[in-house]
C-alpha cells in the first residue's frame, strides 16, 4: 500500500481508503462479518476510514470492531446531515448545516466512537449557500478549537466546492471525480492550489457499467462508459481495476474511498490499486476518448 500527503493536514493516508456507507445498514450485534472486513482492511495497510453521521450503524460498528486499533487508521466523519434511530426502527434523516446543530452531532460522533477527538468533520454535502452564507464553519472551527477534531473538511461538488476552496478556511474536500467524470480536475486543481487535501468519492462511479442501461438519469453516464472503457481500451483488464488505477495515476489524488459489505470485493480493489500505474498508452486513450464525448455531448 501506498500513502500520500493529505495536503496541508501532513496526514499521510492510504491512497485506496475505507467508505464506511455501505456497512451502515448492519446492525452492530450482527456485524461480525463487517467486523472481519473492517480488520482485513487494517491488516492490509488501508489507513483512512471515512464514516458519518448519516451512515445509520456506521460509526458504532467501527467503535466496535476496530476501537481497539484506534492508533491504526485516520478517521474522518462527516456532520449536518445524519439520520436518528425513532422508536419505531425507522431511520429519520436531518439536514441541518447550521453551527447550533452540527455541535450536537459532533458529540454524538464522539460518543459513538469513544473517543475524545476525530481527526477530520466535514461538512456533509451542504448546499451552496450553506456554505457561502452559513454558519456551520463556525461551528467547525468552534470544535476543532475545544480538541475535539483536528482537521475541519467538506464533501461538496460543483459551485459549492468551488466556493468552500475560495473562502479558504477547510483543509480537505471530499467530492466526486472518476474516469467517466473527469470535469472536476479543474476544481482539484484549484483545491491543490490552497494545499487542501483531495479525499475522492465514487472513485469507480458505482460500477454503472457491469449493470444493464439504467432507465433513468443515469442512462448519460452508461453510454459514456462503453466508449471510455470499450474492451479495446481495457483490453483483459476489469473495467472496474481500470476505473481505479485511473484515478490514482493523478498526483492530485490523495485517498480514493470504495465502499463495500463483502471482503472478496475490498480484496479485489486492494489487489488493482497493488498493480500500480496504467500503460501511458491506456491513460492517453482513455483521455482521448473522455473529451470525445464531452464534446458530443456539449453539442
Amino acid at each position: 500500500m501506498e500513502y500520500r500527503r493529505l495536503g496541508r493536514t501532513g496526514l499521510e493516508v492510504s491512497e485506496l481508503g475505507f467508505g464506511a456507507w455501505e456497512i451502515g445498514g448492519t446492525r452492530p450485534e450482527e456485524g461480525d462479518e463487517v467486523g472481519r472486513l473492517l480488520n482485513r482492511a487494517l491488516d492490509l495497510g488501508v489507513n483512512f476510514i471515512d464514516s458519518s453521521a448519516a451512515y445509520r450503524w456506521s460509526e458504532e460498528l467501527i467503535a466496535k470492531y476496530v476501537g481497539h486499533r484506534r492508533n491504526e487508521f485516520i478517521f474522518a466523519t462527516k456532520c449536518g446531515s445524519g439520520r436518528v434511530l425513532q422508536p419505531n426502527g425507522e431511520w429519520v434523516q436531518t439536514l441541518d448545516y447550521s453551527a447550533k446543530a452540527i455541535t450536537p452531532q459532533i458529540d454524538r460522533s464522539l460518543q459513538r466512537l469513544k473517543i475524545d477527538c476525530i481527526d477530520i468533520i466535514q461538512l456533509h454535502s451542504p448546499n451552496y449557500d450553506d456554505v457561502a452564507f452559513g454558519d456551520g464553519l463556525d461551528g467547525l472551527k468552534k470544535a476543532q478549537e475545544q480538541g475535539k477534531v483536528r482537521f475541519i473538511s467538506l464533501s461538496a461538488d460543483g459551485d459549492t466546492a468551488r466556493k468552500a476552496i475560495e473562502i479558504g478556511e477547510y483543509d480537505t474536500l471530499q467530492l466526486t471525480y472518476n474516469v467517466l467524470e473527469q470535469e472536476p480536475a479543474e476544481v482539484i486543481a484549484a483545491a491543490r492550489k490552497k494545499d487542501m487535501g483531495i479525499i475522492i468519492k465514487g472513485p469507480i462511479a458505482n460500477t454503472i457499467y457491469e449493470k444493464p442501461r439504467p432507465t433513468d438519469g443515469g442512462a448519460a453516464l452508461w453510454d459514456r462508459a462503453q466508449t471510455i472503457l470499450a474492451s479495446d481500451v481495457v483490453g483483459n483488464l476489469p473495467r472496474a481495476e481500470v476505473a481505479l488505477r485511473w484515478l490514482l495515476c493523478d498526483a492530485n489524488v490523495h485517498t480514493a474511498i470504495v465502499g463495500t459489505t463483502n471482503i472478496d470485493h475490498f480484496e479485489a480493489n486492494f489487489a488493482a490499486v497493488e498493480r500500480g500505474r496504467l500503460p501511458e498508452e491506456m491513460l492517453a486513450e482513455i483521455r482521448r476518448r473522455f473529451e470525445q464525448v464531452a464534446a458530443d455531448s456539449s453539442k
